[in-house]
């Protein structure tokens, strides 16, 4: 098994512990397959090391994030679901959230606690935001007209 293919599964096991929305998409490939698809954060316009550092930047909602590759190489380039896909992100990334930073919890109490939990709420916040706007449409039509010339 390649590391790419040990991270996948791990990921896939991930997506079940956070009982992440959707992540039943990911049985209909394997992990193989899914590391043709899976390429990180950031549109597939970018160069790997930029979607690399932002995945790295982004590294607890990986699990979210191959959910959203695997979704882009289905796209049908809608806007219902692009929408709906958008509405996936934010509550699997909310998800992924409240079970690593629960607000009512004693580690409320760490100050080192409470400035990791703000970080990954504003990466949490970026990514919605990046996730929704008119560029992720234009991605997602652009991912279903290349998926139509395979």
């Amino acid at each position: 098994m390649t590391d790419m293919e040990t991270e996948l599964a791990f990921l896939r096991f991930e997506c079940g512990r956070y009982n992440l929305d959707g992540r039943e998409i990911l049985d209909r490939y394997n992990d193989a397959e899914l590391s043709t698809i899976y390429n990180g954060a950031g549109p597939d316009s970018w160069k790997p090391i930029a979607r690399d550092i932002l995945t790295d930047l982004m590294k607890l909602f990986k699990p979210e994030i191959l959910l959203h590759d695997v979704q882009f190489e289905e796209s049908d380039g809608t806007r219902e679901t692009f929408d709906r896909v958008t509405e996936l992100w934010k509550r699997n990334c909310r998800k992924i959230f409240d079970s690593e930073y629960p607000l009512w919890t004693w580690r409320q109490l760490s100050r080192r606690y409470r400035i990791e939990r703000a970080y990954w709420w504003g990466v949490m916040q970026a990514g919605n935001l990046a996730v929704s706007g008119g560029d992720a449409f234009s991605a997602w039509t652009e991912a279903y007209q290349r998926r139509g010339r395979k």
